[in-house]
């Protein structure tokens, strides 16, 4: 006698990923150095930085959808003159 087994798949998506990784999810595969340049201000920032882990020597990990959100609010905030005092509005 044969038993069958049914089961729902459940789509779960990736929380934290690697440096390398996150480079081309986020589409910066051909610009590592702009890539460089915002891993290194949202890891500084206040609100962001919890977002960044290096567990590892030389392997750093990021949140996906905190580095979304920076990248968002980078994008909403990127005509303004000083950057310091709309960090200083968030806090």
């Amino acid at each position: 006698m044969s038993q069958m087994t049914v089961c729902k798949v459940v789509e779960l998506n990736q929380v934290w990923m690697a440096k390398d990784e996150a480079q081309i999810f986020f589409g910066y595969r051909l610009h590592k150095s702009l890539f460089q340049k915002l891993l290194k201000e949202f890891k500084n920032h206040p609100d962001y930085k919890e977002g960044y882990r290096l567990p590892t020597y030389n392997m750093p990990i990021i949140e996906a959808e905190l580095f979304d959100r920076f990248l968002k609010w980078r994008e909403e905030n990127k005509f303004k003159r000083n950057k310091s005092e709309v960090i200083e509005k968030w806090q």
